[in-house]
């Protein structure tokens, strides 16, 4: 017969060995806290709200002196001015990663909520009289569901500019230089525009030195010209393996 002090001992162990297991399981890997942080954060949020109140007052200060000019704003749309932490929180609760044809299928459910601070932000930019060209690297073939997630989103107005990506050589750099010169998609009647200011979530959503901006490739430009938003979700950070240290 064996002891029941025995038996209680392997019963314990067993239990621990199954709790600590099923626990381990339960525990977020470093993805799904960014899913988390951004959905349920306070932080998250207010980070959101104070990066669009600072490019608010930056672009009003701007405003008296271009002198009569055309001028606009860039903003990306993914984590910029969408949220799409539901898609991403779908695809982590089955253990999938990111690809083309969820993701066409999640833009086309138009389902994406506008990223805190956003409307208001727009609403002033329009208020002084402001014009908004939303640079995207979403698909051409996805631009109507997009527009029509923006409109539900009280983001849209139909002097805006969607600038899609047609090809894989039709850059954000590229559809930046149609919205100053003037000319292509991204142009307003063939007036050079005048881009005051940029936001998005990722370093590529921001032109470089040589591109006729202000302040273009210079670290000095973000908050005064240049406004970055959070996004502990996905971008080219999750495979770098060290930054820029300066």
């Amino acid at each position: 017969m064996v002891p029941a002090q025995s038996i209680a001992a392997v019963t314990l162990i067993v239990f621990i060995a199954a709790f600590g297991t099923v626990a381990s399981a339960q525990q977020p890997t470093p993805g799904e806290l960014g899913i988390k942080y951004v959905r349920d954060s306070n932080e998250y949020a207010t980070l959101a709200r104070q990066t669009y109140r600072v490019a608010t007052d930056a672009v009003t200060r701007l405003v008296p002196g271009l002198a009569g000019r055309d001028w606009a704003v860039v903003l990306d749309v993914d984590e910029t001015v969408l949220d799409n932490s539901v898609y991403q929180l779908e695809r982590a609760a089955y253990g999938l990663p990111f690809d083309a044809a969820s993701w066409s299928a999640w833009v086309q459910r138009r389902e994406a909520s506008a990223v805190p601070g956003a409307i208001d932000f727009i609403i002033v930019i329009r208020k002084l009289g402001g014009r908004i060209a939303w640079i995207t690297n979403r698909a051409t073939n996805e631009a109507g569901a997009t527009r029509e997630n923006l409109k539900s989103a009280r983001l849209w107005s139909d002097d805006d500019r969607l600038c899609t990506q047609d090809h894989e050589k039709h850059t954000k750099r590229s559809r930046r230089a149609e919205v100053v010169a003037g000319t292509g998609a991204c142009a307003w009647g063939g007036k050079p525009t005048t881009i005051v200011a940029l936001v998005g979530d990722q370093m590529g959503d921001f032109p470089e030195a040589d591109e006729p901006i202000r302040d273009a490739g210079t670290d000095s430009a973000f908050g005064r010209t240049f406004f970055i938003l959070p996004n502990p979700m996905y971008g080219a950070w999750t495979t770098r393996v060290t930054r820029d240290t300066r």
